[in-house]
């Protein structure tokens, strides 16, 4: 072994890191010098890690502290631990401090996730950064950092020196752009209207009464400058949008608070021309800081609660390890690369990028993004993965069944960002409401002056009382109040692992007072499986257990499977079984000396002359039986069925407790469904039923005032889904896209619509109190305002409160919710 890194030069003092290439071995002094050789590798395509050294990128590497420059570099690298690159990419844990900023962005250049482990390394060297976490497989870079001691300008000249060009996240750094740009705008508008108050009240206070007009007009000037800054350039976004309310027919909250606002400016500026004291820019300035301080608050509840959507909408990768015969252990392309039929390999802590099956290698993989379901799945040759879960340990290579759009993920994302730009039709009828609201607070307002006016109050007292009818009646609130429940919902159902196509959803659910339930797949796993083995006496069942796998090992069709999984469930390996010959009806075949046959009641009865009877009684539920002999003997009868769910029964109970009217309709026998039905508490059961007799069953219950959903497996019950109030599908793995559902539940267990009834109870209530709170809000504070007992600055202050009780009743929800997405 030799005695220096392969890479820099330096002694291998604190030890060896190994990595091979081409069956050569190679070593180095640390983490950080086999990560750079990695990436190197896999841009140059050269083997000879010597040749890196007079590269751009290991000098960058160097001066970054990545690699170390001298064995007191060495030295302390190993003092202070770097990061393992075989850590899964995760997000940014909950333990970051809270004196921390966020900065999400897009990251270019990458070639192997050593690339994203050198970021994240260089970036840990940065004073001030708390967390750095890049992903790889989606290009994205977030990190929370310390604003007192660096800045996002030093966090992107230091991956830019590494050599990767680095963008504003799409999504994530948006936001954060759109945050800081109005965090500036409050600060500025805030700074000025604070000082235009304290030079208006030394206007109040009387200070200049004794002062020529000219000279409170020029004494008053730096309001007026200071206060047309904070008018136009704090008020601008806001502005705009009431004037484009107002040419557009559709005036909104913008609408009141900009006429509002503008009154008080205008009226000002007219009694500075004039040389009044009677200026009133210190209310209209505040006015625009509430609004912006309310927005501000308002914007961060949303983010708050779009959290678990952006990491969902982050999950999509944009590159994909591709194997060929060129690249046998993988070479890293885009992911528009892929097509269907191509091989592709997925390592510890990456995302699947495509829906696939796997041909090779075994993993356990992280399926709750998609599911809700935190236990890890285990995956072989043979097993299906899907686009955005992840591996946690272990390594497959797969082939693309679906990519881009048509993978689960993808139809996943596309259905979410539909759903979320719907409306439901409370909302409509709410937004409807507010097109005529401001108007009617519009006329209020006038009537309020010309009234006072009449009573004999002077014009400013006039217009101070009507501009505080407009503050006091802004309906933040009722903008507010479904929109951020709504997608307090979205998000929270996709944490649980449900997918909300239809909006109306969480009302449609909240009614609902019958379930009717589709057999095949739904309640049962929709497969053929063996239910039980009743064995004749002086047999062992592990025995008859391994002779009926023996035979049945080269047959190819439902039973052979259902005996072969049933075997290996019970590891109880095959027979050795010879001379085998397939039947029609059965299979026959030697073990040992013991003449075997296994078949239908119909094959031993030719055999026999004698129609064997089932041995004992089972417990299950079965649909169907076979026979196997033993040297004319029977010796086993093989009970077949469709099993049910485990959490069916439960569930049935729970539905029934919570009195809903439970019931079973199917297009299998009708026998075999009352049998379902009975075995889960079920009484309603009818089989032998078409499509179109669904859906005509599923009319006759809202013929009778009933609110039924329907649930099913989304396709074949697209008919009765249809006709539903609520329709439910049981996601089976088949195309989202062709599924007829407001609701699917990712994790095909039927169970999960419990946390759908409780989910939707939750927004449902939110909604409600949230309406109220801003209805009662307005009732009170629209009489009080037009009483005069309020000043603008209280009424602005008042409906900044209002807006902000809503925002913190709908994120009590999001925070008391438990993440229950196992507890059915």
């Amino acid at each position: 072994m030799p005695s220096h890194c392969d890479l820099c030069g330096l002694p291998l003092r604190y030890g060896t890191i190994t990595h091979s290439v081409d069956d050569k071995p190679l070593y180095f002094c640390c983490q950080g010098c086999r990560m750079v050789y990695t990436m190197l590798l896999e841009s140059a395509d050269v083997k000879d890690p010597a040749r890196f050294r007079e590269s751009d990128l290991f000098r960058q590497c160097v001066a970054a502290g990545v690699i170390p420059a001298s064995e007191a570099d060495l030295e302390r690298l190993h003092a202070s631990a770097a990061p393992s690159p075989a850590q899964p990419e995760t997000d940014i844990p909950d333990s970051i401090p809270s004196d921390t900023l966020p900065l999400d962005l897009r990251v270019d250049g990458m070639w192997c996730p050593a690339c994203a482990w050198v970021i994240e390394t260089a970036l840990s060297r940065v004073d001030g950064v708390a967390q750095a976490t890049c992903h790889f497989t989606t290009d994205r870079l977030r990190c929370h950092y310390e604003p007192a001691r660096t800045d996002p300008a030093q966090i992107r000249q230091t991956i830019v020196h590494l050599g990767y060009p680095v963008h504003d996240a799409d999504a994530g750094d948006t936001g954060q752009l759109t945050l800081r740009r109005e965090l500036i705008r409050l600060f500025i508008t805030g700074l000025f209207s604070v000082n235009v108050m304290m030079l208006s009240w030394a206007l109040y206070a009387g200070f200049f009464t004794d002062l020529t007009e000219d000279a409170v007009f020029k004494i008053s000037l730096p309001i007026v400058l200071m206060a047309s800054v904070a008018f136009v350039y704090g008020g601008g976004p806001m502005l705009r949008k009431a004037w484009f309310g107002m040419v557009h027919l559709a005036p909104g909250m913008e609408t009141l608070v900009g006429l509002a606002a503008g009154c008080a400016y205008v009226y000002s500026f007219y009694n500075w021309l004039s040389g009044s004291i009677h200026l009133y820019f210190d209310t209209a300035c505040m006015l625009i800081t509430l609004v912006l301080l309310g927005k501000l608050l308002e914007q961060q509840a949303r983010n708050r609660v779009r959290r678990d959507l952006d990491a969902f909408f982050a999950l999509q990768p944009g590159k994909v390890r591709m194997v060929t015969h060129a690249w046998p252990s993988g070479r890293w392309v885009a992911i528009d690369q892929l097509v269907l039929g191509d091989r592709f390999a997925v390592e510890p802590g990456e995302i699947v990028p495509a829906d696939g099956r796997v041909v090779s290698g075994r993993a356990s993989i992280d399926e709750s993004a998609l599911t809700g379901e935190a236990r890890p799945k285990d995956v072989k040759a043979g097993d299906s993965v899907k686009s955005g879960t992840r591996i946690i340990h272990g390594q497959v290579t797969a082939v693309a069944d679906a990519t881009g759009e048509d993978t689960v993920l993808g139809q996943m994302i596309g259905i979410m960002a539909r759903g979320l730009e719907q409306k439901s039709s409370f909302e409509a009828r709410t937004d409807r409401m507010l097109r005529g609201f401001v108007p009617l607070i519009v006329i209020l307002a006038v009537g309020t002056g010309l009234v006072w006016m009449a009573a004999g109050v002077s014009l400013n007292q006039a217009l101070v009382r009507a501009v505080t009818v407009m503050v006091i009646s802004c309906p933040c609130a009722l903008g507010v109040a479904i929109p951020m429940a709504r997608l307090a919902g979205v998000s929270m159902a996709g944490r649980k692992g449900i997918l909300v196509r239809e909006i109306e959803a969480f009302e449609r659910a909240g009614a609902v007072d019958s379930i009717v339930f589709d057999k095949t797949g739904t309640l049962t796993h929709g497969r053929w499986e063996v239910a039980d083995v009743v064995v004749s006496p002086g047999l062992d069942l592990p025995t008859v257990i391994g002779w009926a796998a023996g035979l049945e090992h080269t047959a190819d069709h439902e039973i052979a499977r259902a005996i072969t999984a049933y075997a290996t469930r019970h590891d109880v390996p095959a027979a050795a079984v010879t001379d085998i010959r397939i039947h029609p009806n059965g299979i026959t075949g030697r073990a040992g000396d013991r003449l075997l046959r296994i078949g239908s009641r119909a094959f031993v009865q030719d055999e026999t002359g004698a129609a064997p009877d089932p041995i004992g009684e089972t417990n299950h539920t079965p649909t169907s039986c076979i026979f196997l002999e033993v040297d004319g003997r029977q010796a086993a009868t093989i009970y077949f069925g469709d099993m049910i769910r485990s959490a069916v029964p439960a569930l049935i109970q729970t539905l029934k407790d919570r009195n809903k009217k439970v019931a079973i309709i199917s297009g299998d026998d009708a026998h075999a469904t009352r049998k379902v039905a009975q075995s889960v508490g079920i009484k309603a059961a009818r089989g032998n039923l078409l499509p179109a007799a669904k859906a005509e069953y599923i009319d006759m219950l809202v013929q009778k005032g009933r609110h039924p959903a329907m649930v099913g497996d989304g396709i074949n019950d697209a008919a009765a889904m249809a006709r539903a109030h609520l329709s439910v599908a049981v996601h089976s793995g088949q195309a989202l896209a062709a599924e007829a559902a407001h609701l699917t539940l990712m994790r095909g267990d039927p169970a999960q619509l419990l946390t759908v009834f409780d989910l939707s109870r939750q927004v449902n209530r939110k909604v409600t109190q949230n309406l109220w709170c801003a209805w009662v809000y307005n009732l009170i504070g629209i009489p009080v305002a037009m009483s005069g007992l309020l000043t603008p600055l209280l009424a602005a202050t008042a409906m900044l409160f209002s807006s902000l009780t809503v925002i913190g009743n709908t994120l009590l929800m999001v925070v008391r919710m438990p993440d229950d997405g196992n507890k059915h």
